[in-house]
């Protein structure tokens, strides 16, 4: 009987001593949570989203509070509080990710150094107060005042499809800055050659754009504050030439299988497949180029008015509204976004000016296409060629051969297709091969200082 009391009292002490190395373990251990703070800015503006992870493996997550001192005042964000479920477990929160929007001016506080302090508590009852806590700290420049914008330039008269551009002054460095054209928005370079605060931005209205919802200059300093202004303008809506194209079986015979060869998705009768490569594949191709001119060179490439096609006839001209008919029937409607251009058969195609070549390559309705970079997001592109005689990345001058005119794509005939645009918004052409349109409405907007 005594042997046996004394085993149950060694089972008991044992069990006892697991015990309280449990709870010595989660309740009484010493080590406080593990704390990441997201990336910090090197200033804080009138909004900022600050974003903190903590982790704590033992005794768990007990709070995350965080506050801003600004000399004697101090300004506490909300706390996140975890609650002990039960006593021998702590929290049961291992790990958390806290978020709070800190908005320095509705807080009340004023420009100038702040110190932010965020603070990790865990379960433990090595403290039975407050448990063990990390505490992370960092002196950030508190910046209330958006940045400051003067327009220089003056002449903004364009027209629907046409092409501008905006030179303007920024008081400080900028984040980000462009002109903002309805929902578009066209980035703007620091001017080539110009003094530092000097930034200027290719703008265009698009085609069927008569009247922007607005149209300003934007400026976001490096704390976030936003600065946007208006500059004096005037949209010159130009009313597009209706067209009506006529498609028969021969053509669809003829260019369809192409397009269900090499898109398995577009299958059907050949007028079936016509009317999804003209919507639907259209659409996926002037996405596509867009996407090419989402990048460019922050200066001037191109010299002097652009080139085309030598000894051509004018075919079509740009944003003129096509109807499609067969046998007599409207099946369809599309905008021409280029000028159309024949010569005789595989005729050399030059380069309309100095650029670098971001595409060459086989592009859907477009045919064999070449899009080239002009600089400040200038953009011209050149399609339904026979041949492509350069690369991606090449460096091509005025009037260098790059390839071939044919009639690939969803041409009818050998002829090229020259489109231009700014930031990927297609523009007429025609303003870019006039020398004076060129000198009044860039050049001297370009060389203000």
């Amino acid at each position: 009987m005594g042997k046996f009391l004394g085993y149950t009292a060694l089972i008991l002490l044992a069990a006892l001593m697991v015990a309280g190395s449990f709870l010595g373990y989660f309740l009484l251990e010493g080590s406080p949570p593990e704390l990441h703070v997201a990336s910090l800015p090197e200033t804080i503006g009138r909004e900022y989203v600050l974003t903190v992870s903590v982790r704590d493996t033992r005794s768990g997550i007990s709070s995350i509070s965080a506050c801003l001192n600004q000399g004697d005042r101090v300004f506490e964000l909300d706390p996140k509080i975890y609650k002990v479920k039960e006593w021998w477990r702590g929290s049961g929160i291992k790990e958390d990710t806290v978020s709070w929007v800190i908005k320095p001016f509705t807080l009340g506080m004023t420009e100038g150094k702040a110190l932010l302090r965020i603070t990790a508590r865990d379960s433990s009852w090595r403290n039975t107060l407050t448990g063990n806590a990390q505490v992370w700290e960092a002196e950030i420049p508190i910046d209330l005042t958006p940045p400051r914008i003067a327009v220089k330039s003056t002449v903004h008269n364009i027209r629907t499809g046409g092409s501008g551009l905006v030179s303007y002054r920024i008081s400080e460095l900028p984040s980000r800055t462009g002109v903002l054209i309805g929902e578009r928005f066209f980035p703007a370079y620091p001017k080539p050659g110009g003094a530092e605060d000097m930034y200027v931005a290719m703008v265009a209205i698009p085609f069927n754009v008569t009247k922007p919802k607005r149209m300003l200059i934007e400026a976001v300093d490096r704390a976030g504050n936003i600065a946007r202004v208006g500059f004096p303008h005037m949209i010159l809506r130009k009313t597009p030439k209706v067209d009506t194209i006529n498609i028969n079986d021969h053509f669809l015979e003829q260019k369809m299988p192409d397009f269900m060869a090499r898109y398995p998705e577009f299958q059907g009768s050949p007028l079936e497949v016509f009317l999804k490569v003209n919507t639907e594949l259209r659409h996926r191709n002037n996405q596509e180029i867009e996407n090419y001119c989402k990048e460019s060179a922050a200066e001037i490439l191109w010299h002097g008015s652009f080139v085309c096609l030598p000894n051509s006839a004018f075919k079509a001209g740009f944003g003129e509204e096509r109807h499609y008919l067969y046998k007599g029937k409207k099946i369809g409607r599309s905008y021409h976004m280029g000028s159309d251009h024949a010569s005789f058969s595989h005729a050399s195609v030059p380069a309309g000016n100095t650029g670098l070549v971001v595409f060459a390559d086989y592009l859907g309705i477009y045919g064999n296409t070449i899009i080239m970079d002009h600089g400040l997001g200038l953009f011209s592109m050149y399609s339904h060629l026979s041949e492509i005689q350069v690369l991606k990345g090449d460096k091509v001058e005025r009037g260098d051969t790059i390839g071939t005119t044919g009639m690939t794509g969803l041409a009818g005939g050998d002829h090229l297709h020259f489109g231009m645009m700014v930031h990927g918004v297609f523009v007429n052409p025609i303003e870019w091969w006039d020398k004076k349109w060129i000198q009044d409405h860039i050049l001297t907007n370009l060389s203000v200082q």
